[in-house]
């Protein structure tokens, strides 16, 4: 009876440190892409023009497993220079900057979001992004105009 019961301690203790995990061992998720897709912008030689006239529109982040499960994106934050914006809790977490008060010249646009896994757990992710930031549309480089410009930000 003592040897029944000392192997079923074996049992139960080595189940409880196999169930065990660390959270440091979280590994972001392999992805093909992260695709955003912004509005009122114009790109001219690689780089990303909006203008104070007209808001500053992420009309969608969509988000491709590399291995075709179904990872997600958790609300997602937009901020300008380290100030949030505007937080989008629902798909396609659009979300609209105003840019009326930004000065001309550069600023980094941040796209903060969490990338949720099929075992729960979550891993963050930030995007960095430099916009230029010119007073109205005829202050676009070589008569630019603004329109819809998708990234892809991983592949």
């Amino acid at each position: 009876m003592k040897k029944l019961f000392t192997l079923l301690f074996i049992i139960l203790s080595v189940g409880l440190l196999v169930s065990c995990s660390n959270s440091e061992d979280v590994v972001s998720p392999q992805t093909n892409q992260i695709k955003v897709t912004f509005e009122n912008v114009a790109v001219v030689d690689g780089v990303v023009y909006t203008t104070r006239t007209y808001p500053l529109e992420i009309e969608s982040i969509a988000l491709n497993a590399k291995d075709g499960s179904t990872k997600a994106i958790s609300e997602a934050k937009y901020s300008i220079d380290s100030e949030t914006s505007t937080i989008s809790h629902f798909t396609p977490f659009s979300g609209r900057i105003n840019t009326t008060d930004l000065t001309a010249g550069s600023h980094t646009l941040e796209l903060s979001f969490e990338l949720l896994q099929n075992d729960n757990s979550s891993v963050p992710e930030d995007i960095l992004y430099a916009i230029e930031v010119v007073p109205s549309i005829a202050d676009l480089p070589n008569d630019a105009e603004l329109g819809t410009y998708t990234r892809i930000f991983r592949q």
